[in-house]
């Protein structure tokens, strides 16, 4: 297969892979108020662990908008890293909030950014489609059990 049809391909499947799991929230608009004072440690500890998600999940979106040309692995791996980047802040700020959805996240990003890296070297596809498939279903999971903190 040519070489710029099988990053169109890649391109084309991780944006349907990033469609089919949009359904979680819009991710756009305040988070509402979970009933703790504004003011109070516990609502800004809420406060910095909603704006981490909202900016997680701007970031799983990206994955979805790749454009199809020679750069479309480039720019989904950079897409990887700014997942990567905001999963780290929001695991830092959240403790233990959500652990196991967060390391599932960890663990299929880590897939994803492998498979991804791997295209340059002969890599399957396939393989790093099902990845990034993979960290849209984490992140989607993620993003269910953080609904009730950060709407």
């Amino acid at each position: 297969m040519p070489r710029f049809t099988r990053w169109g391909l890649l391109a084309g499947a991780c944006c349907l892979a990033a469609a089919c799991s949009s359904s979680s929230g819009s991710g756009s608009g305040p988070a509402a108020s979970n009933g703790t004072a504004s003011g109070s440690p516990a609502a800004s500890a809420d406060s910095a662990v909603c704006s981490d998600v909202s900016a997680l999940r701007t970031s799983v979106t990206s994955l979805g908008k790749i454009s199809i040309s020679k750069d479309a692995v480039s720019q989904l791996g950079t897409n990887l890293s700014q997942v990567k980047s905001d999963l780290d802040q929001l695991s830092a700020d959240a403790d233990s909030q959500w652990r196991p959805q967060v390391d599932s996240l960890k663990s299929a990003l880590s897939s994803a950014q492998n498979a991804v890296t791997s295209l340059g070297s002969g890599g399957s596809i396939s393989s790093a489609v099902s990845s990034v498939g993979g960290v849209v279903t984490a992140a989607s999971n993620l993003f269910s059990a953080a609904k009730n903190t950060c709407p």
